[in-house]
């Protein structure tokens, strides 16, 4: 039977380093923060419009991202990440439940690229009409040292 190693854990505790190293406390042991992103009740949005929903630093990374709306948003999706990069953590995610918070990111391949080297805005871009009534409330959890 083969023993392997999480990437966070190599040279600190499969023993190939004397002494071994310490973890990234980014990654192990890193304490969370939550950013919580309301939409306004003032704009309906359209086909690829963008939410703003928050910063993330050098150095942190998400962990987790759900959204929570009282109204389903049927066939439109959404998507998380950069303006450059608008999937990097959610690709094309429908949030149709009511009420009830829904995980929708990050990606794997997200997270696997561990923390940020530079600050990021993110938002959110929806594939279509989200009335303006609609409340919506969109949850970026946030590893970090801090």
């Amino acid at each position: 039977m083969a023993t392997y190693y999480a990437k966070q854990f190599i040279g600190v505790a499969d023993s190939t380093k004397v002494p071994p190293d310490r973890a990234d406390g980014r990654q192990v042991g890193a304490k969370e923060s939550t950013t919580v992103a309301t939409k306004d009740n003032v704009n309906a949005t359209a086909a690829n419009d963008l939410i703003y929903v928050g910063r993330i630093r050098a150095g942190e990374m998400m962990v987790g991202f759900s959204g929570l709306t009282d109204t389903s948003f049927g066939a439109v999706t959404i998507s998380v990440g950069t303006v450059t990069n608008p999937t990097k953590y959610v690709n094309a995610k429908t949030l149709t439940a009511t009420d009830v918070p829904t995980a929708l990111g990050p990606n794997a391949a997200a997270l696997a690229a561990g923390p940020l080297t530079a600050d990021e805005d993110i938002y959110v871009k929806v594939s279509g009409v989200i009335a303006a009534a609609v409340v919506a409330e969109f949850i970026t959890r946030i590893a970090s040292v801090k």
